[in-house]
């Protein structure tokens, strides 16, 4: 019995119905295998996730982690930053010369591109105004230092570590080590990063320290802090250091040794098409040809003033809305309502959506008041309390309150991960602090006296154009007003050029119809007409008025022409072509043909101003009349354009060889490939010498910059001053010695020293070299005013509003406590 129930017998039927079940069910598997396939990769997926993580190195991971934090203080914060990223250029102090021979050659400054701040001295300090892109530029270094080093096995050339002096926190406590000091102010910004490790990877290699917001320190602290960073930076002898700073203020840095750099953002022309390029790929569009309209309202804003940060604004509004508003503070508007404050909750009823808006936008500018004037922390409870005060009477009972809490919670402007909420980007915080000052403005009536007091200052300068473009600025307009044109005939008209050029500029873009419109017209019309003002002021306060008055200016240009003064007929040939149209054609031909060389290169210039098609016909037809100067002139304004890039390759097979010299030079200001491309075919098969001259001139001209940022100069190391000391039979010293002498030779020296050493002091001079520098106004030779003028402009400029440090205590003395 047993053996029959084990034994197993062949049933024919049996096997044939499932072979044709297996087969049935591989036919349907391969039907849907694609499905299936997914379904599976999808199930595979959160595995794989994991075993990456678990694969990558703690670098890896370290530099993900970075980098994301990163991210979200780039404005909207794009999966890849490279793809937006327009790398900004900086101005940095040129090498002084070695003889006083070469006292009057050289430039002062040399540009470095945003790669060269990697190499070269290592201990740099950017500065720049808000809004220039000082985060940006310090942020972006992290990704371009993000390659493999093979031979370490590291994931980045440099171990990044980012610190933000904005983070709370006391001075670095010198009987720490510097290593440790170091870490625990990483993770200010990184709380997931273990200091430990941190000061593992700063001990065993190379770094590359970013340090943020230096203006955030107090001015009275910024010695203390100097010093201490000196103290770090000799403690890491492999490391490089970049901190961001303001325009004013960094003196202190360059007593530790860090070479001040000024960031030169990428505005030009063709700043919108590459943002607009950019952008597109970062939002997963298909890459379209940008509006005509849209493309001159982007570069009529860069003309009125737009930094970086406001033409990014632009563009992302036109891509994700397909707005492109005038005003900068309409831009805001626009973004904070459909961006960052979408209203949920309320499809029952959507009447009650604006009042929803509107609160939501009032807690965010109290909320931004109370961070940006009274300088306190705002924890989520009293944030709670803050709405519950907003709301009203009417509305507390109802689902509103619950709706702009969840608004508020969830928009990007914020960041609620720590114990109090702030603003993610400083350029929100402002505009609405502004808000929250117009409103109180138009509540009280009253004058903004807190905003006058702050009329100049730099980091209020993006506060004060909102506040400007939202509310009644009359005040501010009259004040900046009465002091330019009360300052303007003074020797010394920087602070007048800044008080009509900030008029000017809040008044452009601002609203059409605000009231004061019309003494800034005036102000700007009553200085240009001063036969003896600086030639390039006349020229920015002219431009002003065409971006303020726009075609009502025109009037004013045309009297201004018939004017005697040369210099006033100069500048009104550039308002008309500011403001002129096509018409205009034949009067500026007839400036052409003026024998004021002067004259003739403004009339052409204004042509191109003009920035229509004609314009740039007309000048490519001028090319064989003007003189082998004013070719390159022409070339150089055609380069300008991009729409007239056709007209200019076309110049290149021209029959002239002048001509096409003056197209060779041209096509070096256009840095694309088939510019490149064009230059190299004319440098190798132009018949003519001079062609192949020019072609080869403007390829070397398009190389990539090998400018690195130079140490400040040492006294004892220049050997100019070597060669003047031995010259006078005097010693030279070492340290505060040579800088003495350095001082004497301002006092006693000839022009070639006094502007060496004025040059000198203009890098490394302090406070107490001003009376110095001051006596040298009163000379003949104007290449020395010029140098002294330059270095006092360079000292006041970096130690302003910098404490003078204590007085050292007598010898014999001894120090108490207080």
């Amino acid at each position: 019995m047993l053996w029959r129930i084990g034994s197993w017998r062949f049933d024919l039927r049996s096997a044939l119905l499932g072979a044709l079940v297996a087969w049935a069910i591989a036919w349907i598997l391969y039907r849907r295998r694609a499905v299936i396939g997914q379904r599976l990769e999808q199930l595979r997926a959160p595995f794989k996730r994991w075993w990456a993580r678990n694969q990558r190195s703690t670098g890896e991971k370290y530099l993900a982690a970075l980098q994301e934090q990163l991210r979200r203080l780039l404005l909207f914060a794009p999966e890849d930053p490279l793809q937006v990223f327009v790398p900004p250029q900086f101005l940095a102090p040129a090498a002084l010369p070695a003889t006083l021979a070469e006292a009057d050659e050289g430039p002062s400054t040399v540009l470095l591109s945003h790669e060269a701040l990697l190499h070269g001295h290592a201990r740099l300090s950017l500065y720049g105004e808000p809004g220039t892109g000082r985060t940006t530029a310090l942020a972006m270094l992290v990704w371009l230092i993000a390659e493999h080093d093979l031979q370490q096995q590291r994931p980045y050339q440099r171990f990044p570590l980012w610190i933000d002096l904005a983070l709370a926190g006391e001075l670095p406590d010198a009987k720490t080590a510097p290593v440790q000091v170091l870490a625990d102010m990483a993770t200010r910004f990184m709380p997931q990063a273990l200091p430990k490790w941190l000061v593992a990877q700063l001990r065993t290699q190379p770094s590359l320290i970013l340090v943020d917001n230096w203006d955030a320190t107090p001015l009275e602290q910024r010695r203390t802090l100097a010093e201490w960073l000196n103290q770090a930076a000799t403690a890491l002898p492999q490391s490089l250091w970049i901190i961001a700073t303001g325009p004013e203020g960094y003196g202190p840095l360059v007593e530790a040794g860090f070479t001040p750099l000024q960031i030169q953002p990428a505005l030009n022309q063709d700043t919108p098409v590459r943002l607009h390029t950019g952008w597109s790929h970062a939002l997963g569009l298909p890459e379209t040809e940008f509006p005509e309209e849209n493309l001159e309202i982007m570069r009529w804003a860069i003309a009125a003033g737009d930094t970086f940060a406001e033409q990014t604004l632009r563009v992302n509004l036109y891509l994700r809305y397909q707005q492109m508003p005038y005003r900068p503070v309409e831009v805001l508007e626009a973004l904070l309502r459909t961006l960052y404050l979408p209203i949920s909750g309320l499809e029952d009823a959507p009447e009650n959506i604006p009042a929803a808006q509107e609160l939501a936008i009032t807690l965010l500018a109290q909320l931004a008041r109370i961070l940006r004037l009274e300088k306190r922390p705002v924890t989520p409870a009293i944030l709670q309390e803050l709405l519950e005060r907003l709301t009203p009477l009417t509305d507390k009972q109802d689902k509103l309150p619950a709706i702009v809490r969840k608004a508020i919670q969830s928009t990007p402007l914020l960041d609620h991960s720590g114990k109090s909420v702030h603003f993610i980007h400083p350029l929100w915080e402002d505009f609405l602090t502004a808000k929250a000052l117009a409103a109180e403005t138009a509540e009280t009536n009253q004058e903004p006296i807190l905003l006058l007091e702050h009329l100049y200052d730099p980091e209020w300068r993006f506060l004060l154009e909102c506040y400007a473009g939202l509310s009644d600025a009359e005040p501010l307009i009259k004040a900046l007003l009465r002091e330019g044109l009360t300052l303007v005939d003074q020797p010394d008209a920087r602070r007048a050029q800044e008080a009509l050029l900030l008029a000017a500029r809040w008044t452009a873009r601002s609203p059409e119809d605000v009231q004061w419109r019309s003494y800034v017209i005036k102000a700007l019309v009553q200085v240009i007409m001063k036969p003896a003002l600086d030639a390039e002021l006349r020229l920015r306060l002219a431009e002003a008025l065409a971006l303020v008055a726009g075609e009502e200016a025109y009037p004013f240009y045309q009297m201004a022409l018939r004017q005697p003064a040369l210099p006033v007929r100069l500048a009104a040939l550039r308002g008309i072509g500011w403001t002129g149209s096509v018409k205009d054609l034949k009067l500026l031909s007839a400036a052409f043909r003026d024998s004021h060389r002067e004259v003739q290169e403004a009339a052409l210039r204004a042509i191109g101003d003009l920035g229509i098609p004609e314009a740039y016909r007309f000048l490519a037809q001028l090319l064989p009349q003007a003189s082998d100067e004013l070719m390159l002139v022409i070339a150089e304004i055609l380069a300008r354009q991009p729409e007239s890039w056709g007209l200019l390759n076309e110049a290149t097979t021209a029959d002239d060889l002048l001509v096409r010299r003056a197209a060779a030079y041209g096509l070096g200001f256009i840095r694309e490939p088939w510019a490149r491309e064009r230059l190299q075919q004319l440098a190798r098969d132009d018949s003519q010498w001079l062609v192949r001259s020019a072609a080869e001139a403007s390829l070397s001209v398009q190389q990539p910059s090998t400018n690195v940022a130079l140490a400040p100069p040492q006294p004892e190391q220049l050997q100019w001053l070597m060669a003047w000391a031995a010259k006078h039979g005097l010693g030279l010293g070492v340290g505060e010695a040579a800088l003495q002498l350095l001082l004497h030779a301002v006092q006693v020296g000839d022009a070639p020293s006094r502007i060496l050493a004025a040059r000198t002091l203009s890098q490394i001079g302090r406070p107490e070299h001003l009376p110095a520098l001051q006596a040298l106004n009163e000379e003949q030779d104007p290449a020395v005013q010029q140098a002294a003028m330059q270095a006092i402009r360079q000292i006041e400029s970096r130690y302003r509003g910098i404490p003078e440090p204590p007085a050292p205590a007598p010898e014999g003395t001894e120090l108490t406590q207080p």
